[in-house]
């Protein structure tokens, strides 16, 4: 088969066609894929922003709540730190002192009169305890007579706070013959400071119906 020159010619421009439509395809698939390649990217790039404002956001909140936190703390830790108001430590040491002072003043029992004697300057002061307990021990009227505190009452006094209304109930016992009567008094106690405590320094009568003290 003998090609001529026209043959040749119409077979060139065929392949020339179809090279051409080739690369024509070819660049339209690559600059279709660079598209969707640019378009995946800018895609993930908004994605990655919005997760980025999200989490600016969220740190932005928590550290509001911090500091709102913090600001709050301190003040709790102040209200929270804050001693106890004195005068309710005061109030219970001076009811404490009085109670005691009654006890140690007032029962009379032979058998414990020398260990009230000892701890009974706790509570009362020096020339107060010297005037309550004398040096050569119980009298023979003491010694034939059983006084017990039964209830102590103390009535604070929060304007002068070293004073205190005291009632209190005791049972006396004559020991010879065994006679027992229950009876209540009131009294009225100064109170004074010595170093850290507080003690009883003097002691007045007040009228009831028994006579007083």
């Amino acid at each position: 088969m003998q090609f001529t020159t026209k043959s040749l010619l119409i077979l060139l421009s065929f392949l020339l066609a179809i090279s051409l439509a080739a690369n024509v395809y070819s660049f339209t698939l690559d600059d279709s894929m660079d598209r969707g390649d640019i378009d995946t990217t800018k895609k993930t790039e908004a994605q990655y922003e919005n997760e980025l404002v999200e989490k600016e956001d969220a740190i932005a909140s928590l550290q509001e709540e911090l500091e709102a936190k913090e600001a709050v703390a301190p003040a709790e830790a102040e209200e929270t730190n804050q001693p106890a108001p004195e005068t309710g430590t005061e109030s219970d040491e001076l009811v404490n002192t009085a109670q005691r002072f009654i006890e140690y003043a007032f029962e009379s029992d032979p058998e414990s009169y020398a260990t009230r004697k000892k701890l009974a300057l706790n509570y009362m002061t020096e020339s107060l305890y010297e005037t309550l307990y004398p040096a050569d021990g119980m009298d023979g009227e003491q010694q034939k007579i059983a006084v017990e505190i039964k209830e102590v009452t103390v009535f604070a006094d929060g304007q002068s706070g070293n004073e205190a209304i005291v009632h209190y109930t005791y049972s006396e016992e004559i020991l010879a013959s065994g006679y027992a009567e229950e009876k209540e008094m009131y009294a009225k106690l100064v109170f004074t400071a010595e170093g850290n405590l507080l003690k009883v320094s003097d002691i007045q009568p007040l009228e009831n119906e028994y006579g007083g003290i």
